[in-house]
């Protein structure tokens, strides 16, 4: 029985330490790719000022498009962006219940991601599936798949409103989730003083050589998508925070569990030890005697 037990705990130290090593490995791993990804950020911030020039070229606040003029009386689309990647449930979850906190009656969903998509499968919402984020060059194609389906069911009339919610990654250790409105689109109402010119007025300084609706879905268009890259960053750099805290957690609670195996294992091996002696000991004593 002694040998049976000093036997497994031996194997059972091997395997945590060989366990510990691994989750290691994926932890740097991890924290690589965050790195990696955070220093490829600087090219989407000098196109996002690009664009918000633009906007400040005209004052379409006047419109009635419905990029600019929210209908109260359509439904909400709610977009959620989740990861596929493993050790993430709980941050998947937060995402799904910051969506569901933004519900309003006929609300349906835009959701990025297969387990975002089986938990709103599961709380019974009406959903529509995008894949997961990669972190190569192909995100950018989904980027223009998620834009233009916004972008279609609100000038369809199926949605008055949309808005994104993602996991946002404040440093390499710290993330949450936050909630962005899309449409209507928020970039036509920032840094405006409170009157807005007429056209009648504007045109004295800018000539439109497209219609306005043109020029509004043009330049809504164009944020749309840049915000939505940005937010696409963001969540792998979240996934990749997240995931490294986590295994550092594991990787944590591993090595506790390695010197508590060794200890065990050096304490039955020295009862071991002690049990022998005692046995030769009593054997010698009785040949003696």
């Amino acid at each position: 029985m002694a040998n049976r037990t000093l036997a497994r705990l031996k194997t059972e130290m091997i395997f945590n330490q060989d366990l510990a090593r691994l989750v290691d490995v994926m932890k740097g791993i991890a924290a690589a790719q965050y790195h990696v990804m955070d220093r490829k950020r600087a090219h989407l911030e000098r196109y996002g000022k690009a664009v918000e020039e633009l906007f400040d070229v005209y004052d379409f606040r006047l419109s009635d498009h419905p990029f600019i003029r929210s209908d109260d009386a359509r439904h909400k689309l709610i977009c959620l962006v989740t990861t596929d990647s493993g050790f993430l449930g709980g941050l998947n979850m937060k995402v799904v219940q910051a969506g569901f906190k933004q519900e309003e009656k006929g609300t349906q969903y835009a959701v990025v991601g297969e387990r975002g998509v089986n938990y709103v499968r599961e709380f019974g919402r009406t959903y529509t599936a995008f894949p997961g984020i990669n972190p190569d060059e192909s995100r950018f194609e989904l980027v223009e798949r998620l834009a233009s389906h916004i972008a279609d069911a609100v000038l369809g009339g199926q949605f008055g409103k949309a808005i994104i919610v993602y996991p946002y990654s404040i440093s390499f250790t710290a993330q949450r989730v936050e909630v962005l409105n899309l449409i209507p689109c928020p970039i036509f109402f920032k840094n405006r003083s409170m009157a807005a010119p007429t056209d009648e007025v504007q045109a004295r300084e800018v000539i439109l050589e497209s219609s306005p609706s043109q020029a509004v879905e043009f330049l809504t268009g164009l944020w749309l998508r840049k915000r939505l890259a940005e937010v696409f960053e963001s969540a792998k750099l979240s996934e990749y925070g997240a995931r490294t805290m986590h295994l550092e957690e594991s990787y944590q609670t591993l090595s506790k569990l390695n010197k508590q195996l060794k200890l065990e294992f050096f304490k039955a091996r020295r009862e071991k030890i002690d049990q022998s002696l005692r046995e030769s000991f009593t054997s010698q004593l009785m040949c003696e005697s």
